[in-house]
């Protein structure tokens, strides 16, 4: 009904090998992800960032934008 292959010596099935491939992606993927869960690995007193430690993002792009004005070139 299906062909074989000759490995190792032996006759092998076409689907058996298609099922060990499968088998063998699905295995690999669940392991994966099957690692350190992030709960574990962020420390559980952490502290939200402050003001002092927060990015100023209007003072940045206000400095970039006058340093962009200052570098054309004609």
């Amino acid at each position: 009904m299906g062909s074989f292959y000759k490995i190792l010596g032996l006759k092998v099935p076409s689907w058996v090998l298609s099922a060990a491939t499968i088998s063998g992606a699905v295995g690999a993927g669940v392991y994966s992800s099957a690692g350190k869960s992030d709960a574990a690995a962020a420390p559980a007193d952490a502290a939200p960032a402050t003001k002092s430690e927060e990015l100023d993002v209007e003072k940045l792009l206000n400095d970039f934008l006058k340093d962009g004005e200052g570098n054309k070139t004609a």
